[in-house]
Protein backbone atom coordinates (compact mmCIF):
# COMPACT_ATOMS: atom_id res chain seq x y z
CA UNK A 1 0.00 0.00 0.00
CA UNK A 2 1.67 3.30 -0.62
CA UNK A 3 0.48 6.69 1.14
CA UNK A 4 -1.22 9.40 -0.84
CA UNK A 5 0.99 11.82 0.86
CA UNK A 6 4.47 10.97 0.09
CA UNK A 7 3.93 8.12 -2.52
CA UNK A 8 5.85 5.60 -0.98
CA UNK A 9 4.84 2.10 0.68
CA UNK A 10 5.42 0.99 4.25
CA UNK A 11 8.23 -0.60 3.70
CA UNK A 12 10.06 2.08 1.71
CA UNK A 13 9.26 4.60 4.10
CA UNK A 14 10.65 2.72 7.17
CA UNK A 15 14.16 2.05 4.12
CA UNK A 16 14.14 5.43 3.52
CA UNK A 17 14.12 6.88 7.32
CA UNK A 18 17.07 3.92 8.50
CA UNK A 19 19.22 5.72 5.32
CA UNK A 20 18.21 8.90 6.40
CA UNK A 21 19.04 8.49 9.86
CA UNK A 22 22.06 6.62 9.26
CA UNK A 23 23.43 9.40 7.17
CA UNK A 24 22.77 12.96 9.72
CA UNK A 25 24.62 10.53 11.99
CA UNK A 26 27.61 9.50 10.04
CA UNK A 27 26.83 14.00 9.12
CA UNK A 28 27.28 14.73 12.53
CA UNK A 29 29.43 12.55 13.79
CA UNK A 30 32.13 13.96 11.43
CA UNK A 31 31.46 17.78 12.50
CA UNK A 32 31.86 16.70 16.25
CA UNK A 33 35.26 14.95 15.37
CA UNK A 34 37.48 18.19 15.72
CA UNK A 35 40.58 16.93 14.31
CA UNK A 36 39.04 16.48 10.78
CA UNK A 37 40.07 20.06 8.85
CA UNK A 38 38.98 19.24 5.41
CA UNK A 39 35.17 20.39 4.70
CA UNK A 40 32.71 18.13 3.92
CA UNK A 41 32.16 17.44 -0.01
CA UNK A 42 28.61 18.46 -1.52
CA UNK A 43 26.08 16.03 -1.37
CA UNK A 44 23.24 15.28 -4.29
CA UNK A 45 20.85 14.21 -1.50
CA UNK A 46 18.14 13.28 -4.14
CA UNK A 47 20.33 11.13 -5.80
CA UNK A 48 21.41 9.39 -2.81
CA UNK A 49 17.76 8.91 -1.78
CA UNK A 50 16.67 7.14 -4.87
CA UNK A 51 19.39 4.91 -4.53
CA UNK A 52 18.90 3.98 -1.29
CA UNK A 53 15.11 3.23 -2.02
CA UNK A 54 16.71 1.16 -4.76
CA UNK A 55 18.86 -0.89 -2.91
CA UNK A 56 15.80 -1.25 0.27
CA UNK A 57 13.06 -2.33 -2.51
CA UNK A 58 15.91 -5.39 -3.56
CA UNK A 59 15.80 -6.52 0.45
CA UNK A 60 13.12 -8.26 2.21
CA UNK A 61 10.56 -6.66 4.33
CA UNK A 62 12.42 -8.06 7.84
CA UNK A 63 15.39 -6.38 6.70
CA UNK A 64 14.50 -3.09 6.29
CA UNK A 65 12.71 -3.07 9.66
CA UNK A 66 15.53 -4.39 11.63
CA UNK A 67 17.35 -1.66 9.61
CA UNK A 68 15.03 1.16 10.58
CA UNK A 69 14.76 -0.62 14.11
CA UNK A 70 18.59 -0.17 13.95
CA UNK A 71 19.00 2.94 12.47
CA UNK A 72 16.30 4.84 15.18
CA UNK A 73 18.60 3.07 18.57
CA UNK A 74 21.86 4.45 16.63
CA UNK A 75 19.96 8.29 16.45
CA UNK A 76 18.80 8.24 20.24
CA UNK A 77 21.85 7.02 21.28
CA UNK A 78 23.88 9.79 19.18
CA UNK A 79 21.45 12.27 20.45
CA UNK A 80 21.59 11.23 24.24
CA UNK A 81 25.77 10.90 24.36
CA UNK A 82 26.21 14.10 21.91
CA UNK A 83 23.44 16.62 22.38
CA UNK A 84 25.44 18.92 24.56
CA UNK A 85 28.43 18.57 22.27
CA UNK A 86 26.19 20.15 19.54
CA UNK A 87 27.02 24.08 18.88
CA UNK A 88 23.57 26.35 19.18
CA UNK A 89 24.35 26.09 15.15
CA UNK A 90 24.42 22.13 14.81
CA UNK A 91 21.62 21.88 17.15
CA UNK A 92 19.80 24.20 14.93
CA UNK A 93 20.80 22.29 12.06
CA UNK A 94 19.72 18.99 13.83
CA UNK A 95 15.93 19.85 13.93
CA UNK A 96 15.85 19.59 9.73
CA UNK A 97 16.71 15.54 9.78
CA UNK A 98 14.57 15.51 12.78
CA UNK A 99 11.31 16.70 11.09
CA UNK A 100 12.22 15.00 8.08
CA UNK A 101 12.04 12.22 10.05
CA UNK A 102 8.94 13.27 11.68
CA UNK A 103 7.03 13.88 8.11
CA UNK A 104 7.57 10.48 7.45
CA UNK A 105 7.19 8.45 10.70
CA UNK A 106 3.24 10.28 10.25
CA UNK A 107 2.94 8.57 7.26
CA UNK A 108 3.75 5.57 8.36
CA UNK A 109 1.35 5.83 11.66
CA UNK A 110 -1.11 6.47 8.83
CA UNK A 111 -0.43 3.23 6.51
CA UNK A 112 -0.61 1.51 9.73
CA UNK A 113 -4.20 3.37 10.08
CA UNK A 114 -4.87 2.72 7.03
CA UNK A 115 -4.75 -0.98 6.85
CA UNK A 116 -6.45 -1.41 9.88
CA UNK A 117 -9.23 0.25 9.04
CA UNK A 118 -13.09 -1.47 7.93
CA UNK A 119 -12.49 -0.72 4.57
CA UNK A 120 -8.92 -2.43 3.92
CA UNK A 121 -10.21 -5.20 5.42
CA UNK A 122 -13.62 -5.26 2.94
CA UNK A 123 -11.15 -4.15 -0.13
CA UNK A 124 -8.80 -7.33 0.80
CA UNK A 125 -11.69 -9.55 0.64
CA UNK A 126 -13.50 -8.43 -2.59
Amino acid sequence: MRSPQDGLSFKETLGHIAFWDDFTIRFFQEKLDRTTLDPLPPVNFEERSRDALRKMAALPFGEVLARYLEATGTLIEFLQANWNALSEREKYDFWVPLKHRRHHRISLFRHLNQASSPESEMAAGA
